[in-house]
């Protein structure tokens, strides 16, 4: 039984999971001797009956635990539902109408709608509510660029691409929208608005293929479905494709992690189990299970609630070093590595007013909206410190802490935390500024790799703050690129037990 347990860290979490894995072990065991067949509804956490489960997740986890204990640092693949041909394909403003009906959203910012009485719709628990396909939530929509010049202007950056912070509105709208189609509530009825508020909690990955360009003057086609579900969480993939001589090609893949709450938005709500029929699909929901696992392990060995490990101590002594004079043994700051800039001098800062033609359906301020001012001042950012046109490769990792109110002053802040030879980690923070106190209430959190064509200079922290910042954005850095999967491995693959 333990050998099943073997996990990845450093010696100060070593035993912690390790402990954890021999309680786990010794549960299941007991529940097997008494022939009581459950499983974890979320790992180490609440239980439930697997009669009541969906096929996906009576098998999910079991395979989750087997990827994480075999784990050998790949890119980040996943396999993908053979899509069906739709009757006929919706534009992007489409779907924004049908899912404004859908949740019958004011007209107006001053109208008001009372969505109290749709409290009574919300199941109690999933066992309530039929389980469903990946296909049921599976849905497609066009931008169309290639006919609609109007909109195309929205679109086109002054460098003729396309504006990445317009897609990421599109893809948070459109992944709120595959949410909507999955749920299924026999409560209920056609004439009523949809009791659920579906918000964005996490961007897990959003991946942009090597070499894609996007170009403004031709259609884009978003399509993605239901990929995973918790009790009240959903997972959705999305994939960008753009019309390439009369050929679909993809350009980017997006996870999103979407939360179920009620109308008031006061607490979470039951979602529909996913049911899968194929071993495509199980191996999509494995992923989404594994996903869910690594961003708890992931969690854990923040740098807010455990030291650097060994290497990345001896990173940053060995930074210190070249700030400083050995011969002298002086603390004192000498003169900055050659080809280098301080990490405090790459910053970049804006403050945006909330106003009311920015706001989602449910009168917060909008997440698609956060994430395009977000993008931009990041690539800005990178911009302006490399002093060459960047090309955004991952967008990981976006947190959404806590919903924006309109009237509110966001203020970003975004500056380069960690290169590596042409490649720079950018993370943007959004705060939310009381102007009475003068006090922030951090709201968001981005992290942003770009390329540019030359190496770039390297960045320097001069503070222990910063030297954290550093090691967290090369943390983000490794993952993405595939060089690691959790902060506590090893430097190299070879470090890695197997």
């Amino acid at each position: 039984m333990m050998k099943s347990c073997v996990v990845f860290y450093e010696p100060l979490t070593h035993w912690y999971y390790l402990g954890v894995c021999v309680v786990y072990e010794m549960i299941s065991s007991v529940l097997q001797l008494v022939n009581i067949l459950y499983i974890p509804k979320r790992m180490f956490g609440s239980w439930r009956q697997v009669k009541r489960v969906g096929v996906c997740q009576s098998t999910g986890i079991q395979m989750a635990e087997s990827h994480i204990r075999h784990f050998h640092p790949t890119p980040h693949t996943s396999a993908e539902m053979t899509a069906p041909q739709p009757s006929t394909t919706k534009t992007i403003k489409q779907v924004i109408e049908d899912l404004t009906r859908k949740v019958g959203a004011a007209k107006s910012f001053t109208q008001v709608i009372d969505r109290s009485s749709l409290l009574k719709l919300i199941p109690q628990s999933p066992d309530e509510l039929p389980p469903r396909r990946m296909m049921d939530s599976w849905d497609s929509a066009i931008i169309p660029l290639g006919s609609e010049e109007r909109l195309r202007e929205k679109y086109v950056t002054f460098m003729g691409g396309v504006r990445v912070g317009r897609l990421l509105e599109d893809l948070d709208v459109f992944a709120v929208w595959l949410c909507y189609k999955h749920i299924s509530n026999p409560r209920q009825t056609a004439d009523l608005p949809s009791p659920y508020s579906i918000v964005t909690a996490l961007v897990d990955r959003i991946d942009f293929d090597q070499g894609a360009t996007l170009r403004p003057d031709q259609d884009i086609r978003m399509s993605g479905h239901v990929s995973w579900t918790g009790k009240t969480s959903l997972e959705t993939i999305i994939k960008i494709e753009q019309l390439a001589n009369g050929v679909w090609q993809q350009v980017t893949r997006a996870v999103f992690v979407m939360v179920a709450r009620d109308p008031l938005n006061q607490g979470s709500a039951p979602v529909n189990p996913l049911v899968c029929e194929t071993s495509k699909e199980k191996e999509i929901f494995h992923a989404g299970e594994v996903n869910k696992l690594q961003r708890k392990l992931i969690d854990a060995e923040s740098l807010f609630k455990i030291p650097p490990n060994e290497s990345e101590k001896t990173l940053v002594h060995q930074l210190f070093m070249g700030l400083t004079n050995p011969k002298e043994r002086s603390f004192a700051f000498k003169s900055r590595p050659d080809n280098s800039v301080c990490m405090k001098d790459t910053k970049l800062k804006n403050l945006i007013i909330c106003h009311p033609e920015d706001r989602n359906r449910f009168k917060k301020l909008f997440g698609g909206f956060i994430m395009r001012q977000a993008y931009e001042l990041g690539w800005a950012c990178a911009y302006t410190s490399s002093k060459q046109r960047p090309r955004v490769l991952h967008i990981d990792d976006i947190l959404f802490r806590s919903p924006v109110e309109i009237g509110s002053l966001l203020y970003l802040n975004s500056q380069v935390v960690y290169t590596e030879g042409q490649h720079m980690q950018i993370s943007t923070k959004a705060s939310v500024v009381d102007v009475v106190t003068g006090s922030t209430n951090l709201t968001n959190i981005f992290h942003f790799t770009y390329e540019v064509d030359q190496p770039v200079p390297a960045t320097i922290p001069e503070t222990y703050h910063e030297a954290m910042m550093y090691l967290d954005g090369r943390r983000h850095y490794q993952l993405v690129r595939g060089m690691r999967k959790f902060y506590g491995q090893g430097e190299n693959p070879a470090d890695i037990p197997i």
